[in-house]
């Protein structure tokens, strides 16, 4: 504004912030554009994935800033793509073009059922990627070989959430980074097994870092003998709803994990023996249903109680019967 010939200090604001939005319009790079490879593949894992790809439409520096996000979620349920190759093509040509270094989780929700020879390509991409979390959860029936992922060393946590499912697991598991592991059935019981040409029908599985172990409704399904070698295991629970008259396991588990210092046990009585060095377990609690107290007597609890520990050195037991 003109005040007598003078320049006041609001003409001087004026005319900075009009310079400043000429620059803008003649092509000044933004701030965000800016920013190194990663930082911006972080920003876009808030987004949802297909936004994140529409942003390679911005300029020629953002065509393959999605690849750098840090974390992939997918639901064949909510996406737009409603055919069932159409979806399973899209997730591999994601998992293809993500940059690996990158790639914190991958968390898939299956609603439809697909070809097990399809969902094994899938676990074969996402091993390859060096995920860091890993969850697979399928509703429907859904039978795969986890070997391309136990036999990679990058998950720190891994879920594997089947409904009525059956699931191969080799005879020797080693996942030297592992922290967590869930292996959890989704309305029906999840059934374990192993390869047919493991003749011994036993599975050793290593986890040097483990901390935390979560089994809910999983049924070790042919197999004699099963050991988890966890060292630092802290926390374990098993836990069981359904009667699994129909799928008798009679694995023999034994945890061997001497810090062991939570332990949650609720489910039927079952012929499967669990051994667990309890030395160090300051808190315990065994719950057992209904339907399976009929017609015991309290030495025949106290047996079966004694069947889930190793010893008898229990400092905070809650028995639940």
């Amino acid at each position: 504004m003109d005040s007598g010939g003078f320049v006041t200090a609001r003409d001087r604001q004026d005319e900075s912030e009009c310079s400043k939005r000429q620059k803008c319009s003649q092509g000044e790079e933004d701030r965000i554009s800016n920013l190194p490879d990663f930082i911006i593949g972080h920003i876009l894992t808030f987004l949802r994935f297909k936004d994140a790809i529409r942003t390679s439409v911005l300029s020629q520096r953002w065509i393959y800033m999605w690849t750098y996000i840090t974390k992939l979620c997918l639901n064949d349920g909510n996406i737009y793509l409603r055919n069932k190759t159409t979806f399973i093509n899209f997730v591999c040509r994601m998992l293809l073009h993500l940059n690996a270094s990158n790639i914190n989780k991958f968390h898939l929700l299956l609603g439809e059922k697909y070809d097990p020879y399809i969902i094994g390509q899938l676990i074969s991409l996402v091993s390859n990627k060096k995920i860091k979390v890993i969850s697979l959860r399928s509703i429907n029936e859904c039978s795969i070989s986890c070997y391309p992922i136990f036999k990679c060393q990058s998950p720190e946590k891994l879920e594997l959430a089947m409904g009525h499912s059956i699931i191969q697991f080799p005879s020797f598991v080693c996942l030297s980074s592992l922290t967590a592991l869930y292996l959890v059935a989704i309305r029906n019981p999840m059934k374990i097994t192993c390869y047919s040409s493991n003749q011994s029908k036993e599975l050793t599985l290593k986890f040097p870092v483990l901390r935390d172990y979560i089994s809910s409704d999983c049924i070790w399904l042919d197999v004699k003998r099963v050991t988890i070698d966890a060292p630092l295991l802290e926390n374990v629970i098993i836990f069981r709803q359904w009667d699994y008259s129909s799928n008798v396991s009679h694995a023999e588990i034994e945890i061997r994990a001497s810090y062991v210092t939570n332990y949650f046990y609720r489910s039927y009585v079952s012929s499967e023996t669990i051994l667990l060095d309890a030395a160090h377990v300051a808190e315990a609690s065994i719950s057992l249903s209904d339907d399976s107290k009929v017609n015991m007597s309290g030495q025949e609890l106290k047996i079966f109680v004694r069947k889930l520990f190793n010893i008898n050195n229990l400092k905070g037991l809650i028995l639940q019967v």
